[in-house]
C-alpha cells in the first residue's frame, strides 16, 4: 500500500476499523488516550504516536474517530494538532459524527495549509466495524473521495458519496433520526404491552409478524445494551441518543426546517 494513514481514536468503532486497515497491509500510525488500545495495533504492526501533531507528520490520510465536534477541533486543529504536523497534499477524513459545520470550520483552516478534508461518516455498530461491513455517508470532492475509496473499502460494505463537504454528516443525521425515534418507540409500546399483561418476547414476536417489525425492534437488546439497560423489564431509553439529537435538531434549525416530533424527542432526553 502505497499511502500512509493516520488514525485518531481507536474505540468501539475506530478500533475494529484501525484494524482491518492494519491487516489490510495500510502502513498505519494511530494515537488514542488508551495506551492497551495502542499496544494492541501496535501488535499487529501499526506505529503508535504520541500527540496528534506526530501523527500528522506520519500520515498521508488522517482518519479521525473522536467522541464529539470539541475533540474533532482539539485533535486536528490544536497547537499539537494533527494539522500542525500534516504536509501539504495530505487528506483528513472526518469518521466522527460531528456537526456539518465542524465539518467546513476544519476544511477553512487546513486549506491554507494545501490539506484537503472529507467526511466520511460511519453506521453499522461495533458488529460491522469488526466484520468490515460499515456503511459509510461520505462528502467531499470527487478526487479526494476517490483517493480515500481504498481505505472505505476496506472498512465498509455501502459507500454512498452524497456530494459536497459536510452531505456525509447530514446524511447519518438524517439516517440517525430515523433510527433514534424508532428506538424510543419500541422501547416504550414494549413497556406498554408488559404493563398490560402481555409477555414482552410474545410482543416482539407478533410485532416481527406485523407492521410493527423494524431494525429498533430487532436490534433492541442490542440498543439497550449499549444504552446501559440490561434484559426484558428494562426502563425507558432516557437520554439514550442524546447527542445525535442535538445535531439533528441543531441542523434543521440552522435550514430552518421545522422538526416538531424530533424537538420534542429532543427534549424528552434532556429531561429523562
Amino acid at each position: 500500500m502505497g499511502e500512509r494513514v493516520g488514525f485518531i481514536g481507536l474505540g468501539n468503532m475506530g478500533g475494529p476499523m484501525a484494524r482491518n486497515l492494519v491487516r489490510a497491509g495500510f502502513p498505519l500510525t494511530v494515537l488514542d488516550l488508551d495506551e492497551s488500545r495502542m499496544a494492541e495495533l501496535e501488535a499487529l504492526g501499526a506505529r503508535r504516536a504520541s500527540s496528534p501533531r506526530e501523527l500528522g507528520e506520519h500520515s498521508d490520510v488522517i482518519c479521525s474517530v473522536v467522541m464529539n465536534d470539541r475533540e474533532t477541533l482539539e485533535v486536528l486543529l490544536g497547537a499539537d494538532g494533527a494539522l500542525a504536523g500534516a504536509a501539504s497534499g495530505s487528506l483528513i477524513v472526518l469518521h466522527s459524527t460531528i456537526g456539518v459545520a465542524t465539518c467546513r470550520e476544519v476544511a477553512t483552516v487546513a486549506a491554507p495549509k494545501g490539506v484537503a478534508v472529507i467526511d466520511a461518516a460511519v453506521s453499522g455498530a461495533a458488529e460491522r466495524s469488526e466484520a468490515g461491513t460499515l456503511s459509510l455517508m461520505v462528502g467531499g470532492d470527487d478526487a479526494d473521495v476517490a483517493r480515500a475509496m481504498a481505505l472505505f473499502e476496506v472498512v465498509g460494505s455501502e459507500i454512498f458519496h452524497m456530494g459536497a463537504l459536510g452531505m456525509g454528516q447530514a446524511t447519518k443525521q438524517c439516517n440517525n433520526l430515523m433510527s433514534l425515534a424508532n428506538i424510543h418507540v419500541v422501547e416504550e409500546a414494549l413497556r406498554l404491552a408488559r404493563e398490560l399483561g402481555i409477555d414482552e418476547a410474545r410482543m416482539r414476536e407478533v410485532a416481527a409478524a406485523s407492521t410493527g417489525d423494524s431494525w429498533a425492534l430487532r436490534n433492541i437488546d442490542q440498543m439497550r445494551a449499549i444504552a446501559g439497560l440490561h434484559g426484558e423489564g428494562a426502563d425507558r431509553m432516557g437520554t439514550f441518543g442524546r447527542k445525535d439529537l442535538s445535531l439533528v435538531c441543531k441542523l434543521a434549525a440552522e435550514s430552518a426546517v421545522p422538526l416538531p416530533i424530533s424537538d420534542f424527542l429532543y427534549e424528552q432526553t434532556k429531561h429523562a
